[in-house]
């Protein structure tokens, strides 16, 4: 049983690629382009992990991770904030609203892939039962 990654990016070229590298390495991946249809979908997909953008339409990537964070259902989820804001500052933003990994764009899609794989591991080591 494969793993399935939520991604929530509003770029469509970002998205499509995030999607393929995803897809290549066994991930079932859903995508959504804007942060209310990420909430959505984490709560329909059941998903194993979820890659944020944070400059999205209607609600950014930050306020989807602590909504994410806020919910019983889905606070233990990981999320991968995947910007183009790459500060220090963004960061540790991110972190604090609940990230549990930041990778600046333009990213290497051998990371990205590492870095959902890390997480996902790191996750079920943690609660080997399913959350669902």
């Amino acid at each position: 049983m494969s793993a399935t990654v939520l991604i929530a990016e509003d770029d469509d070229d970002v998205r499509d690629l995030v999607a393929l590298r995803l897809a290549a390495a066994g991930y079932k991946t859903v995508t959504v382009t804007n942060g209310n249809a990420a909430l959505t979908a984490a709560s329909l997909e059941h998903p194993d992990l979820i890659v944020l953008d944070i400059d999205m339409p209607g609600l950014d990537g930050l306020t989807v991770c602590q909504q994410i964070r806020s919910l019983a259902r889905t606070s233990s989820l990981p999320v991968l904030i995947l910007s183009a804001r790459s500060r220090d500052l963004d960061e540790s933003h991110g972190r604090a609203m609940g990230a549990s990994d930041y990778l600046a764009k333009p990213f290497d899609a051998a990371e990205l892939v590492e870095r959902v794989a890390r997480l996902l591991s790191d996750t079920y080591e943690a609660a080997p039962l399913s959350r669902w």
